[in-house]
């Protein structure tokens, strides 16, 4: 596939343009539900430096988290945050940029798009345990997120013009187009009734059956921001600025169900501005968020 020249802001930190880059950080918080709210406390800026760290991913087990960080004028590494230790190291050594660390259905490896020498941006993945990258995907370029259905089907964020959301049999390498001009916020939920891969798409919140490719409204979007992440399978939450907002999904039947969205938190207090990324561990003990430091 073939890059396309149109990169919007959004992607730039898949350039060599590291001195553009936002100074953004991590924060975590524990988050828990108090008499029918949500509640979050003890906020802990875990990287707390000048410089780009993004992208943060719980494991499996909720012991550590992988995060995107420039740490030079060259390129960017995965880093592990150990909740234990609260100790950063780094995960990823190599002579090429990786981003969006995603750990894969297998629970032994982790995906990651990789920019190559020549600036192509396809996933690859990473033994958890430590290892040499390999590739996934031959024959697809211009990655900029993705988020895996199952063990054999991802869906991925190509950076084309327009923007598309493609679902990709990696066994057969062959993929179908789902919509054009999508957000870069993807989640896949599994429940009883099969599984359901939730995205932005113009001012709402949409998921797909992945058994019958049906696709349904979810409900409006109206923040500036582009992320939003589930907290107890039916609670989804987003931020906007330096405010925490929730909204019940109805796909679960939840009987709190609304189009409407009602304000947690305002975590300006904490020094928390600009809230452009959120993530729930599995077991929806912790949240973390990246925004600007005051």
């Amino acid at each position: 596939m073939k890059k396309n020249g149109l990169f919007p802001i959004l992607f730039l930190f898949y350039t060599t343009l590291f001195a553009q880059l936002p100074n953004t950080d991590i924060w975590l918080l524990d988050i828990k539900t108090v008499k029918g709210s949500i509640n979050l406390t003890n906020p802990i800026n875990i990287t707390n430096r000048v410089g780009y760290d993004n992208q943060p991913t719980f494991s499996q087990d909720g012991k550590f988290i992988l995060y995107t960080s420039v740490r030079d004028e060259k390129q960017s590494d995965i880093y592990k945050y150990d909740l234990i230790t609260k100790i950063s190291s780094q995960f990823t050594k190599t002579a090429t940029s990786e981003y969006s660390p995603t750990f894969m259905p297998d629970k032994k490896n982790i995906s990651v798009v990789l920019v190559e020498p020549d600036s192509a941006q396809r996933l690859w993945k990473l033994p958890v345990n430590g290892g040499k990258p390999s590739l996934i995907l031959k024959n697809i370029d211009s990655i900029g997120y993705h988020c895996w259905l199952d063990e054999k089907h991802v869906a991925l964020f190509l950076i084309t013009n327009p923007m598309k959301l493609i679902f990709t049999d990696i066994t057969t390498q062959k993929s179908i187009v789902i919509k054009d001009t999508i957000g870069r916020s993807m989640h896949c939920i599994t429940d009883k009734t099969g599984l359901h891969f939730f995205y932005l798409y113009k001012k709402g919140i949409y998921f797909t059956d992945l058994k019958n490719q049906k696709t349904t409204f979810q409900t409006s979007w109206k923040f500036n921001g582009e992320d939003f992440c589930f907290y107890k399978d039916y609670t989804i939450i987003a931020g906007n600025e330096s405010k925490l907002f929730v909204n019940y999904s109805s796909y679960l039947g939840c009987k709190d169900a609304k189009n409407e969205w009602t304000e947690i938190t305002d975590l300006s207090t904490y020094g928390i501005t600009n809230i452009s990324r959120i993530a729930v561990s599995p077991d929806g003990k912790k949240l973390a968020i990246v925004a600007t430091p005051k």
